[in-house]
């Protein structure tokens, strides 16, 4: 045997010093004897990106876990979906999109990236721990000796009304954008038709997939970008960039003609054509719109109820959480901490 052979079979027989498992295998966790297993929890992970996966595998074993123990004391109380409720589900939601059942069952294929059956499953685990829900935040009602204590998700006028007038600012009109622009000055008449061709030219060239706001990075005078205020490791940073975020349209700093044009009558993700204002060239590109109109008490009460709701339900989630933890065998015992 050669030397190079020699070698080449010593390296396949000497295990590589960098030869770790790329993930966790086995077992990870017990629940009252049911298994959750690290290929349960990475199947959970697919769409993540693999370099991305080791922050968020304990995260999601816990979500695991957490399902799990819900799921256990539903059983205990026999509490079930039957697949026609299920079915009834699924029609509803298919109805509500206007799609035939082959392009629904595609749909939640490419969405969520399982298939129908698994998104059955999906649903009725979901609805299983809702009727959980409801149920124990009912049990004192029945039962007045009963332990543990959850919330009614019954939300009031009074709560309703009591949230309204402390969250007024919430319900104003509001019109807002997100834009990023190139702005050009000049002072003579030849610069304005030179700003013009320049900006016409990178017109071309965003619609050909270059994005506006690389051109105007590349281009524009740093003195004309509004200047962004942010923190950095705690401490206050600020920068220009040819863009506004959020952008409201009492604080816009532009002409009437302008404002008409960003808030009313360019389309999401539309770029303008060249616009002279006063000394300048500018190019806009609208990237977001919000146009609410102010609501009313009795406008905004089903945003207030499925707030209020929402927030009662994770107190109720985390107050049996809590009790279920205290009660239930768990490994690794630190799982929930």
């Amino acid at each position: 045997m050669n030397v190079i052979a020699l070698i080449l079979v010593l390296c396949a027989q000497t295990p590589q010093a960098n030869s770790t498992p790329l993930r966790p295998s086995g077992i990870a966790a017990r629940i009252n004897g049911e298994v959750i297993t690290w290929d349960e929890v990475e199947l959970e992970l697919h769409s993540v990106p693999a370099t991305n996966r080791p922050e968020m595998r304990k995260g999601t074993l816990r979500r695991l876990a957490k399902e799990m123990l819900f799921l256990q004391e539903a059983k205990a109380y026999n509490i079930d979906v039957p697949e026609t409720q299920i079915d009834a589900i699924i029609e509803a939601e298919r109805k509500a999109s206007g799609m035939t059942i082959e392009r629904y069952q595609q749909q939640v294929n490419s969405q969520f990236g399982i298939s129908i059956t698994e998104y059955r499953t999906l649903l009725r685990r979901s609805r299983m721990i809702s009727m959980l829900m409801s149920r124990l935040a009912t049990e004192p009602l029945r039962n007045p000796n009963s332990k543990l204590r959850l919330l009614l998700e019954f939300i009031s006028p009074e709560e309703m009304r009591d949230y309204f007038d402390k969250n007024t600012v919430q319900f104003k009109a509001l019109r807002q954008i997100d834009v990023v622009f190139i702005a050009f000055q000049f002072q003579t008449p030849a610069e304005r038709e030179e700003k013009l061709r320049l900006t016409a030219s990178i017109r071309r060239r965003v619609l050909e997939d270059s994005p506006l706001y690389a051109q105007a990075l590349a281009h524009m005078d740093p003195a004309l970008m509004p200047i962004v205020k942010g923190t950095f490791q705690g401490k206050p940073t600020e920068k220009r960039q040819p863009a506004f975020e959020n952008l409201s349209i009492e604080e816009a700093p532009f002409s009437d003609a302008v404002k008409k044009l960003l808030y009313e009558t360019l389309k999401e993700d539309e770029l303008s054509e060249p616009v002279v204002e006063g000394n300048l060239v500018s190019l806009y590109h609208l990237r977001k719109r919000i146009n609410e109109k102010e609501r009313t008490f009795e406008e905004a009460q089903p945003i207030i109820r499925r707030q209020l709701e929402l927030v009662k339900r994770r107190t109720n989630e985390k107050l049996l959480l809590d009790d279920l933890v205290r009660r239930s065998f768990i490994e690794p015992p630190d799982l929930f901490n």
